[in-house]
């Protein structure tokens, strides 16, 4: 595995699909596109894993090449990150000890976005992931986009019979990974955990999920985990205090703190905690202390990503003069190193492209009675956003 990691291969299109919100299906999450032609709830993983599609991409791989659709790992690896191409062949190791790329495909890994149901309108997100987000627009008399990705994220209540339909390919699963929409919310996953404790193979699988804290889970399901290998929960905290509730409205810093706590006394053994933090144009200057945050928290992991969507919230957009009080700050900092050089590695500023974070930011603090400036004084005076 480790000569494979030095070239561009990627195990991914072997052994993993992504099913979005909409019930599409594609390689990974950072793909740019989906598997054409399928939907996930009209026909089975594996016919899906077997398309020319990824046929196709898979020999592109085999030659070498690097597919157009995975520019987000192409674009992190050129400024020195590691990629979720990297960082998933470094996680199967040890599964795909005996893999290359003449191996039969076999589908190991699930990424279940299994719709887009969520409490949260973070403001780095946007309908096509939060339920709430499209409520909010429709409410102002927005597009039909948003009434599409409304309709579209409902789909694992339409289709109940995909989670019958799933089971045939669960013995193979190695690891879950649950995200969202809010997953805790989307309750009907626990009926494929279930499944795999009832067949006897759950002691052999891992899950990971994505949570925005806000959600309990039911004292039964901590229970069903027990069943499992491992399980990890990765709490999506971009900031603290007054600037995590303007970034992830209408989430309580109080409440979630209370809930993480809550998670750690009820885990069992088998059971790890993770925070994720998406840096992006909100929460640029506040890293240092969300470190001092995580430290006390004290999670097994601290996992530091990048917003590559909305454009205008990407940190590579950014003013120079922004980008260099953020160089000084954390440049010498190790867990923020990658992602300083991920922001230098481009200048994707233009004027354009300022306007619509302005745009974007006034029009979402009118709708919830916010005020950037008030959250974000220093920031607002270099993006500019108000007078």
């Amino acid at each position: 595995m480790e000569k494979y990691l030095k070239s561009n291969m990627c195990v991914l299109p072997w052994t993993h699909l992504e099913i979005d919100v909409n019930g599409s299906a594609s390689p990974c999450c950072l793909y740019k596109g989906t598997i054409e032609n399928y939907k996930v709830y009209d026909t089975n993983l594996k016919e899906i894993q077997q398309s020319k599609f990824m046929q196709d991409l898979r020999q592109q791989f085999i030659n070498n090449e690097r597919p157009t659709g995975c520019e987000n790992c192409w674009m992190e690896e050129d400024a020195g990150k590691v990629s979720k191409r990297m960082n998933s062949m470094y996680k199967m190791k040890k599964s795909l000890t005996d893999w290359d790329p003449n191996s039969e495909p076999k589908l190991k890994f699930i990424d279940f976005k299994l719709g887009n149901v969520c409490n949260l309108k973070c403001r780095i997100c946007g309908s096509w992931s939060s339920s709430k987000w499209a409520q909010e627009e429709l409410d102002y008399g927005h597009n039909d986009l948003a009434k599409k990705q409304l309709h579209e994220g409902g789909w694992p209540k339409r289709n109940p019979q995909f989670f019958d339909d799933i089971k045939t390919v669960l013995p193979d699963v190695e690891y879950f990974e649950f995200t969202g929409g809010e997953p805790f919310m989307i309750k009907k996953h626990f009926n494929i955990l279930k499944h795999c404790v009832e067949e006897g193979v759950s002691e052999k699988q891992d899950i990971h999920y994505n949570t925005n804290g806000t959600q309990m889970p039911a004292d039964e399901i901590f229970e069903l985990w027990s069943k499992f290998k491992h399980v990890e929960i990765a709490f999506s905290i971009d900031d603290v205090g007054e600037q995590f509730e303007y970034q992830r409205h209408p989430a309580k810093w109080k409440e979630v703190n209370e809930n993480l706590v809550r998670f750690k006394a009820m885990a069992p053994s088998n059971v790890t905690f993770q925070i994720c933090s998406t840096v992006n144009a909100f929460n640029i200057f506040s890293l240092a202390k969300l470190v001092y945050w995580v430290k006390q928290f004290d999670p097994k992991y601290f996992y530091v990503n990048t917003c590559f969507e909305p454009l205008c919230f990407n940190i590579q957009t950014l003013p120079r003069q922004v980008k260099d009080i953020a160089t000084d700050r954390y440049g010498n900092i190790k867990d923020f190193q990658q992602i300083i050089n991920f922001m230098n590695s481009e200048d994707k500023y233009t004027v354009e492209i300022a306007e619509q974070r302005r745009s974007k930011i006034l029009q979402t603090d009118l709708y919830r009675n916010e005020n950037f400036k008030k959250t974000y004084p220093t920031l607002n005076n270099l993006y500019k956003i108000y007078a």
